[in-house]
């Protein structure tokens, strides 16, 4: 019997244990409060707006009532072979970054995306959007009305629509407008790091399974986040 899988689960395992046991003691989505005001920048804006979005108290109480489970995703093993075969340190960089709801990590998620999708090429980056399923279909509607009735993020998200339809598209998806793909690229990373890590949470014991749940807790918001963005901006009309 070839030994290598195992011993490549265990190094996996303990290596993330060591990264992600400070967790423990942190909320799984943390608040953060910004020190300046939005940037004018397309990407800087974006990114406020999705860290308000998920910092909602509205939208935390969406999370808790789910429990984190909100999306359902069908990721094939394929998918993490060609990452580790075709590009290992962007395969080292998805497991070993520590999620978090900042500009830094969801430059890096988008980054990421951008690379994730030159590798399993636009059909399959699609794909895996499309194959998200919600828990519960109406949680959409849930996120759709906080957007509404909060006039910060409605605004703020009428004048994101503006900016899908007027900014030109730097993304491997060209076929799209900007700020769809992303958020797009966001949820990919996050829905694909986040299905390996709660996968390698089944290898451990209780307590550490526990740990491994906040850290999928907040892959799981941000992509949430992200995906309800396309939603109610309506970006699922111009994807093919």
């Amino acid at each position: 019997m070839d030994k290598k899988p195992v011993v490549l689960y265990k190094t996996l395992v303990i290596g993330v244990i060591i990264l992600f046991l400070g967790v423990a003691v942190q909320p799984s989505v943390a608040t953060i409060q910004p020190e300046e005001e939005i940037n004018a920048e397309p990407y800087d804006y974006l990114f406020q707006i999705i860290i308000d979005l998920v910092n909602n108290p509205d939208v935390k109480k969406l999370f808790e009532q789910y429990e984190n489970d909100l999306l359902k995703v069908d990721i094939d093993r394929s998918v993490y072979r060609k990452i580790l075969f075709r590009n290992p340190r962007l395969f080292r960089s998805l497991i070993f970054t520590k999620p978090s709801l900042t500009y830094e990590y969801l430059d890096k998620s988008y980054n990421y995306g951008i690379e994730i999708t030159n590798i399993l090429g636009e059909d399959k980056a699609l794909e895996i959007i499309e194959s998200i399923e919600l828990t519960n279909p109406e949680v959409l509607d849930e996120l759709k009305n906080i957007i509404i009735n909060d006039e910060n993020l409605s605004g703020r998200n009428a004048m994101l629509k503006e900016m899908n339809m007027e900014i030109t598209h730097v993304t491997p998806l060209e076929d799209n407008l900007v700020v769809c793909i992303t958020l797009g690229l966001i949820v990919i990373t996050c829905v694909i790091a986040g299905v390996f890590f709660l996968a390698l949470a089944g290898l451990l014991p209780e307590n550490l399974y526990e740990i491994f749940l906040l850290v999928y807790g907040v892959f799981i918001a941000i992509a949430f986040g992200c995906y309800g963005l396309m939603a109610y901006i309506g970006c699922f009309d111009f994807l093919p």
